[in-house]
Order: C-alpha cells, then structure tokens, then sequence
C-alpha cells in the first residue's frame, strides 16, 4: 500500500506539470481554447492556488486582456517563491508592460537574479527587464549598470539592442544611441518598435532625412499588423471633434491662440506624406504644417486625429479626454517647441 501511495504522488504531479506546460505552449500558440482547457484541467488535479496553476491562469488572463487579473494570478504565482525563473520573469513582463505595480515587477525580477539553479539566459532576462523598470523609475545609470551585466552572446540580440539603445537615449547620449540602435534594426528589421526608437534617435543627432524614412518603415510595419478597420465614419469624426474642441477649452488662452484657427479632420492614420514632411506615425494628435525652427516661426495649417492611433491605446471611451490631452501636448511641444507644457493641465511650468 505504501509503495502504491509513493508511485501516485510522482505520477500526479508529472500529469500536471504536462499539463500545464501543455497550456503555456498553447498560449505562446494564440490557441486560447486549448490553453483554457489545460487550465480547467490543472486545477482539477492541483487545486487553484496551486503555483504553477496561478502561473498558467496569469498567463491565459493576459492572452485575453484580463490585465488586472493576469497580475493578480501572476503576483500570487510570484509570491509562492517557486523554483522556476520563468513564473517571476513573466509577472515582471506583465506588471512592466501594462503599468502594473513597477516595485512588485522589480522584486519579481531579483528574486531571479537570487535563484541558485537560475540559468544564464533567465538571468539575462531578468537583468533586461530590470533595466527597463530602472529606466521607467529614470535611474539611467542603474540601468546601465544592469545591461552591463548581460553575457556577452545575449549582447548581440533585438531586445538587448533596443533596450541598451533606448537608455543610452535617455541619459543623452544620442549619437551612440543611433548607433545601437541601427544595429538593433539589422537584427530584427520587422519590429516597428525598433525602427520608432532608432528614427527618435537620428533626429536627435540631426539626420532628418534619416529620422523620416525610420518613421516611414514604422508607418508600413503598423499599417501590417494592425487589423483591417472600416474607413472613418461622419459620425466617428464629429464625436472626436467635439471631444477634442472640448479638450482644447481646458489650455490657457495664450496657447489656445496657436492652434484655434487651423481646421480639425479625423482620419484612420497618417498618410506617406504627412509623414515625410515632419508628421509621428504614432502620434494620436498631428500638427500639419511647419514647426518652428531657428530660423522661422511655426505655421500651423491643419490639425489631424488619428483614430487608429486612439483605438491601439484605448482600453474605454473615458479614456479619450486624457489621450487627447496627452496628445495635443506632445504636439504642442514638438510643433512650437513649448517644452515646459504639463500634460494634467496644459500649463506652463513655472
């Protein structure tokens, strides 16, 4: 009897390890059906609370944009102290990307660094993710200290790229940021994310026939993975107008004079020209025209809404009057270089 209750324990706990990593294949597979039925499954032979359970139920609410959910499951997951990196590398990923809880992404991404049987690809991992949280929290040079740690086979990678580049962006250095950078679109020349960064970059050491042409690539490569929508409706145009007239009356008067008289459209995204002459293919909130320079003052000829733009950042429609918000201050300071607009109020600081 003994020996039979021995054998049992073994058997029932590969039959859920299988299972499990059954589900998380299926989810890094996009088939949320057989990831949800590995999960029912899991939880009838290892309970809810089990670790690897609250792993895989993190990992299907955040393929299904339960966001809150998937951190709650992965915090638990996390907390358990379990011996695989992966759980912790994955509650970090998820509070990082989604502006979670930054301390608990963190705590998460040292316990790796604190796992004796850690591999050096989790602990690469983890010291990338912690760069990026380092760099949110703007402690460029913790960040730096971090990616210095990588070993060196994972130096040559997108993701070590990117990262590296976008902190050598913030802490001023834009030149060796360009060069990173361009070297991080050899490696991966399909993510639209890289070609952004490294187009921000060449107009910071003043190539803007280079910036442009990054910013052209990021147009095609979001125009590719964005899903197919109908055209903008007469109705859909006039509800952004109004919000955004709307949002127009909450900035001083002084600057409500730059742009009062240009004329607003709504449309899906910028087009090839608007983006060569100048405009964010990212940006919700285009000025059309020209910025100011050195040399000449702004001349504002139209303001344009970009509603795939808003749509790829709203998670609901109270979310509009903020967006909006944010972007016409961008705008604002970009097009007319106020660069001490606040986004909350639309106030210069002091």
């Amino acid at each position: 009897m003994q020996g039979g209750v021995l054998q049992f324990a073994p058997m029932k706990k590969q039959s859920l390890d299988s299972i499990v990593d059954r589900g998380l294949a299926a989810v890094d597979d996009d088939d949320l059906n057989t990831a949800e039925n590995a999960l029912e499954e899991a939880a009838r032979i290892g309970g809810e609370n089990h670790v690897r359970v609250l792993h895989l139920a993190g990992m299907v609410a955040w393929a299904q944009g339960r966001l809150d959910q998937a951190a709650g499951y992965l915090m638990q997951a996390a907390d358990a102290a379990p011996e695989d990196p992966q759980i912790y590398l994955d509650c970090a990923e998820c509070l990082l990307l989604h502006d979670q809880d930054l301390d608990e992404a963190e705590a998460a991404a040292r316990a790796v660094l604190r796992l004796p049987g850690a591999s050096t690809a989790s602990t690469d991992q983890a010291r990338l993710l912690l760069a990026q949280i380092r760099l949110a929290d703007d402690d460029t040079d913790e960040a730096l200290e971090l990616l210095a740690g990588i070993s060196e086979e994972r130096k040559d990678d997108s993701a070590y790229l990117s990262t590296y580049g976008f902190v050598l962006m913030n802490s001023g250095r834009a030149r060796e940021a360009a060069d990173v950078l361009r070297r991080a679109t050899e490696v991966d020349p399909e993510d639209p994310d890289v070609h952004y960064w490294y187009a921000q970059a060449l107009d910071a050491v003043g190539d803007i026939e280079g910036s442009r042409a990054e910013m052209l690539r990021v147009l095609e490569l979001d125009a590719e993975a964005a899903a197919e929508l109908d055209p903008v409706s007469e109705e859909v145009a006039e509800d952004l107008r109004d919000q955004f007239e709307s949002v127009l009356e909450e900035v001083p008067d002084r600057i409500l004079k730059l742009v009062s008289n240009a004329p607003i459209s709504v449309q899906a995204r910028p087009t090839s020209d608007q983006v060569r002459a100048g405009a964010d293919p990212r940006a919700l909130v285009s000025f059309i025209g020209r910025p100011h320079t050195d040399d000449a003052d702004a001349r504002l000829d139209s303001i344009v809404l970009m509603r795939d733009v808003l749509l790829d950042e709203i998670e609901g429609d109270d979310d509009i009057p903020e967006l909006l918000m944010v972007g016409l201050v961008d705008e604002l300071r970009r097009f007319f270089r106020l660069e001490g607009l606040e986004v909350a109020s639309g106030a210069e600081e002091d």
